[in-house]
C-alpha cells in the first residue's frame, strides 16, 4: 500500500489523473441529477414543440386546400351572374371539379321558378367519379331546407357547413359524406338567387389531416362546431357521436374541457386521460371553418426521447470514467499537442485561409471546447463573410431594380409630356378654328349669303363636337375602373342608336367616305343596356374607321344571334401590323403621330363593352384593313 502510495506521490501525470478525476466525480454527481431533469425537460419540449409544428402544418395544409376551394367558388361567382344560363351554369361547376381535383363535386342552386320552363327547382351537379365527372341536371327535390342551402342564405354570407350525407332519392349523389363551402349568390340590385356549393370528401379530410403524425401510437381527429367527430380512427365514431358523448362529466372533466377548448376555436396543448391512458392533445382551429383539428399522443411516446438519451448516456459516463483514469496521463502528455494544431490554424485564418477548417474535436476537456469552439469561430466568419457577400449582391440587385424603375419613371414622364402636348395640339387646333369663324361672322355676318353662314356653322359645330368628345375622353379616362358598374337594365331601340352614329360619321371630315351599312333589324328592335357607352362605343369605331379609310369606304355590319348583337366595322385601308395589334387598345398610345386623336378611343371602347357585360376585339383574319368586332349580351 505505501508503495502505490509512493509512486502516485512521485507521478505528477498521475496525481493530475486522480485530482481531474475526484473533481470531475463530484461535478458529475452534483449535476447529474440536474441535468438528467433538464434534458427531459428539453426533450420533452422538443416533442411537443415538434408536435405542435406538425400539427401547425397540417393544419395550414388543409387550410390552403380549403382556400383553394373558397377562390374557385368566388371566382365562378362572377362568371355566374354574368352569363345566368342553364348550359353555361352545368358547364361551370364541371370546369370546377375539372380543374380541381381535391375537390369532389360542385353545384349551383337557385331559386323557385328561376328557369320556369325547368319547374319550380332547378339544380345542376358536377360530381367526380375515380378518373371522371358527371354533370347532370338534377331532378327535382325540395333542397331550400338543406343545410347547404338554408345556411348561405340565412347568414348573408359565404361558409362551410358541417359535413352531411348527400344521398337525395333519384338525385346525382356522393357516396361518401361531404363537407361544403356555401356561397350565396345576388343580382345586380342585391335580390338573392341561389348558391353556389363546393363540396370535399370526408375521406379527403381524414387522409389529409392523418398523414401528419407525431409517432406511431398517435392519431389525429377533426371536431366540427358541436363537437362532432369529423374525423377519428375509429369509423364508428364519425358524425354519429362527438367528443361530450358516452363521457362522465365527473370522471372525465378534462375531455368535456378540451372539447370546449377546441369548439370555442382556441389553440394550444392539454393532458387528458383517454381510456385511462395519460395522453397529450395537440388542438388547432381550421382558419375560416368552426372546425378544430387535434393529434393526440401518448404521453410515454413523448418521453421516448428521454428514456433513449438515458439508456445512452448513462453507459457512456461510466465508461468515459472508467477510461478516463487509465489514458488521462496521455491526454496531459499530449496537451501541448492540440495546441500546435490549433495555433497553426491560426496562421491559417491570418493568411486569409477561412475555408480550411478544423475537425469538431471529441474530447470531453478544456482543449476539446478550446478547439470545438475555434471551429465555432471559423463557422461564424464564414457565416459574415458570406452574410456581406449575400449583401452586397443583394445591392447590386437593388440597384439594377432602382436602375430599371428609374428607367420606367422617365418612359411614364415623356409619355405625360407627350400626352400633354398631344392634348394641347389636338384642342388648339379646333379652338382656332372655332375662333376665327367667330371673328369673320362678327365683322361680315350681315354681308355674307346664308349658304356660307350655314357652313360656318357646320365647322365650327364639328369641331366643338370634337371638343367635347375628347374632353369626355379624358374625364373618363380619369374616373373609369374596371370594377365601376354601369345600369343595364334600360331598354334601348338599337336602330336609333345607330342612326345617331352614322348622323355623327356623316358629319366628321372627311365628308367623301361611304359608309355601307348592314341592318337586319326592324326599327322597334330593343336591348337591355347603356344607351350612352353604346352610342359612345359606335360613334367611336365608326369614326376611327373613316379617319384611316384610304379607299372611301366604311362598312358597318349588324348581326344578332340567340344570346349576342354583333357590330362589325370595318375599313378598306393600310390596316394594323402584327406588331402594333397588342398596343392597340392600350391608352395613351396613337399608332399613328401624325393623326388626329389623343390615342384614348380604343381603349375606353373596350372598357365601355367591358361594363356592359360585352367585348370589343380586333379582328387580325382580316387583312384589307382593319376589323373590329363589338359584341354586347343579347337580353
Amino acid at each position: 500500500m505505501k508503495s502505490v502510495f509512493s509512486h502516485i506521490n512521485r507521478s505528477l501525470s498521475l496525481k493530475l489523473c486522480l485530482g481531474i478525476l475526484l473533481f470531475v466525480v463530484v461535478v458529475f454527481v452534483l449535476s447529474l441529477g440536474f441535468l438528467f431533469e433538464r434534458s427531459r425537460q428539453i426533450v420533452k419540449q422538443e416533442a411537443m414543440a415538434r408536435a405542435t409544428q406538425i400539427l401547425s402544418n397540417t393544419a395550414q395544409r388543409v387550410t390552403s386546400y380549403l382556400d383553394e376551394v373558397e377562390t374557385s367558388t368566388n371566382n365562378m361567382e362572377w362568371l355566374v351572374l354574368q352569363n345566368l344560363q342553364p348550359d353555361s351554369l352545368l358547364n361551370y361547376t364541371r370546369r370546377v371539379v375539372k380543374l380541381n381535383p381535391n375537390i369532389n363535386g360542385c353545384s349551383i342552386t337557385l331559386e323557385p321558378n328561376f328557369f320556369p320552363q325547368y319547374g319550380r327547382n332547378f339544380s345542376v351537379y358536377s360530381l367526380r367519379d375515380a378518373d371522371s365527372i358527371a354533370s347532370v341536371y338534377e331532378q327535382p327535390y325540395d333542397y331550400y331546407d338543406k343545410v347547404w342551402y338554408k345556411t348561405p342564405r340565412q347568414l348573408n354570407e359565404a361558409c362551410w357547413v358541417d359535413p352531411f350525407n348527400d344521398f337525395n332519392e333519384g338525385t346525382l349523389s356522393s357516396p361518401v359524406m361531404i363537407a361544403s363551402y356555401c356561397k350565396p349568390m345576388r343580382n345586380c340590385d342585391g335580390d338573392f338567387i341561389g348558391v353556389i356549393s363546393t363540396d370535399l370528401s370526408i375521406t379527403w379530410f381524414s387522409s389529409t389531416i392523418s398523414s401528419g403524425k407525431l409517432s406511431p401510437n398517435s392519431y389525429c381527429l377533426m371536431l366540427g362546431s358541436d363537437g362532432s367527430y369529423f374525423v377519428h380512427p375509429d369509423r364508428q365514431k364519425l358524425v354519429k357521436e362527438s367528443i361530450y358523448s358516452l363521457v362522465d362529466a365527473r370522471q372525465n372533466a378534462d375531455i368535456i374541457a378540451l372539447g370546449h377548448e377546441m369548439t370555442s376555436g382556441k389553440k394550444g396543448n392539454m393532458r387528458v386521460f383517454i381510456n385511462g391512458k395519460p395522453c397529450i392533445v395537440f388542438y388547432q382551429p381550421l382558419k375560416g371553418t368552426p372546425w378544430s383539428i387535434a393529434m393526440v399522443c401518448p404521453e410515454h411516446e413523448i418521453s421516448s426521447g428521454y428514456n433513449r438519451l438515458i439508456y445512452i448516456l448513462v453507459p457512456l459516463l461510466i465508461v468515459g470514467l472508467v477510461l478516463m483514469l487509465v489514458v488521462c496521463w496521455k491526454i496531459i502528455k499530449h496537451f501541448i499537442k492540440p495546441l500546435d494544431q490549433l495555433s497553426q490554424q491560426s496562421r491559417y485564418i491570418t493568411d486569409g485561409h477561412f475555408d480550411k477548417m478544423l475537425p469538431l474535436s471529441n474530447r470531453p476537456d478544456v482543449i476539446g471546447h478550446l478547439q470545438n469552439s475555434f471551429v465555432a469561430m471559423q463557422q461564424s466568419i464564414n457565416e459574415h463573410v458570406s452574410n456581406i457577400q449575400q449583401v452586397n449582391d443583394e445591392t447590386e440587385k437593388r440597384n439594377s431594380e432602382l436602375l430599371t424603375a428609374n428607367a420606367l419613371l422617365e418612359d411614364a414622364d415623356q409619355r405625360k409630356a407627350s400626352f400633354i402636348h398631344d392634348v394641347s395640339l389636338q384642342i388648339r387646333t379646333p379652338l382656332n378654328i372655332i375662333a376665327g369663324f367667330m371673328q369673320v361672322l362678327r365683322e361680315t355676318f350681315t354681308l355674307l349669303p346664308e349658304e356660307e353662314v350655314a357652313s360656318f356653322t357646320m365647322t365650327m359645330k364639328q369641331n366643338s363636337d370634337t371638343i367635347q368628345r375628347m374632353s369626355n375622353m379624358i374625364f373618363d379616362v380619369s374616373r373609369l375602373e374596371n370594377s365601376q358598374k354601369v345600369d343595364v337594365s334600360k331598354e334601348v331601340v338599337v336602330t336609333d342608336v345607330v342612326r345617331e352614329a352614322i348622323l355623327s360619321f356623316e358629319e366628321k371630315d372627311p365628308t367623301d367616305v361611304v359608309l355601307n351599312v348592314t341592318n337586319p333589324l326592324p326599327d322597334d328592335y330593343v336591348v337591355h343596356t347603356s344607351r350612352l357607352y353604346m352610342h359612345r362605343v359606335l360613334c367611336e369605331l365608326l369614326i376611327n374607321a373613316k379617319k384611316f379609310a384610304t379607299k372611301k369606304q366604311v362598312d358597318l355590319v349588324i348581326e344578332v344571334t340567340d344570346d349576342v348583337l354583333r357590330f362589325i366595322v370595318e375599313d378598306k385601308g393600310e390596316g394594323i401590323t402584327e406588331a402594333e395589334r397588342e398596343h392597340v387598345f392600350s391608352p395613351f398610345v396613337k399608332l399613328d403621330s401624325f393623326s388626329e386623336g389623343l390615342g384614348l378611343g380604343l381603349g375606353l371602347s373596350q372598357q365601355y363593352a367591358r361594363l356592359l357585360g360585352g367585348t370589343l376585339i380586333l379582328d387580325s383574319t382580316y387583312t384589307d384593313g382593319a376589323r373590329f368586332i363589338f359584341d354586347i349580351p343579347c337580353i
